[in-house]
């Protein structure tokens, strides 16, 4: 920490909280923090400066991928200044999309006063509420961020989308993308969408199964217990010809990496595996490595020889 400064007026702290440990400098003026304070505290590394009249606190601090996200959307808000919009990739991001790329740019715009029948409009987009900032509600934002989605993260959005019931159809997205950027693709990938995906991995094994000519016959395969209750479900299955099924598992670093988690799960394999079902687990870095299109295929022949 800087020396002989003094802290934050309570006002400025819970502003800065709320704000992701983000300050515009309309903000301190306001709170009597004034330029020489400020400047003080940037020379000294204490504070830095992300964006033009934006003040990032809180440099420091380590943050997870989620926070440091979060954060880029908040400084494009702040750096938009009041009744600012997230939109695009950004909005997306407060909606909770799972299915984000790994390098993306937060995007904000200024709201207009307008207001539409359907609440209140900006550039003809229609504006909601999520994490608690103003966004463009997601078929729009989906829309917005066309261009700035390659294939597998546009499958992946539109997977998000239907899974958690924003989207009722891509036909739906397709109309309301008429004439926008991206619109073209959309329409030729669009058709490989899939509402049962529950996570981006999922999305990304699927479409390697694809590409390699092995689509699975089933998402989230039901798993019944002895009694009809469904047990669990596998992520991606494949019918055998001898009516068995080849399940596969996709282990997610947020869902799988806790102790507990790991033991669930195990158990949770142990039981799928039986005289029916015959089951694989990859994870991200065997995705990223082609091991499971791969791997499937082996498998799938071995065990049709094996039961002819």
């Amino acid at each position: 920490m800087g020396r002989h400064l003094a802290p934050l007026t309570p006002t400025l702290a819970a502003l800065a909280r709320a704000q992701c440990g983000l300050l515009t400098v309309h903000q301190c003026e306001v709170g009597h923090l004034d330029h020489r304070a400020r400047r003080r505290r940037l020379d000294q590394g204490v504070w830095s400066q992300p964006s033009p009249g934006v003040l990032d606190v809180e440099p420091y601090l380590e943050r997870t991928i989620a926070e440091r996200e979060r954060r880029e959307v908040e400084i494009a808000l702040l750096a938009s200044g009041d009744g600012a919009v997230a939109v695009g990739l950004a909005a997306l991001r407060l909606h909770g999309c799972w299915a984000l790329p790994r390098i993306w740019r937060a995007r904000a715009v200024r709201r207009s006063r307008r207001r539409g029948r359907g609440g209140a409009q900006n550039d003809h987009f229609a504006v909601t509420t999520a994490g608690g900032r103003l966004a463009a509600v997601v078929l729009d934002a989906v829309v917005q961020a066309l261009p700035h989605l390659d294939r597998l993260h546009l499958v992946a959005v539109l997977d998000w989308a239907l899974n958690r019931g924003h989207l009722r159809s891509v036909d739906e997205l397709v109309v309301r993308a008429a004439g926008h950027r991206g619109v073209a693709r959309l329409r030729e990938w669009g058709v490989l969408a899939d509402g049962r995906a529950e996570s981006f991995l999922e999305t990304w094994a699927r479409l390697q199964c694809v590409d390699a000519g092995i689509p699975p016959t089933t998402l989230q395969l039901p798993l019944l217990d002895v009694d009809g209750s469904v047990r669990a479900r596998g992520d991606l299955a494949w019918r055998l010809p001898d009516g068995r099924w080849l399940v596969v598992e996709i282990d997610g670093v947020s869902i799988h990496d806790r102790p507990t988690s790991s033991r669930l799960d195990r158990r949770r394999q142990n039981w799928m595996v039986g005289e029916r079902t015959v089951v694989l687990r990859y994870d991200a870095e065997d995705l990223r490595r082609g091991l499971l299109p791969l791997e499937v295929r082996r498998t799938m022949r071995a065990l049709t020889r094996a039961a002819a």
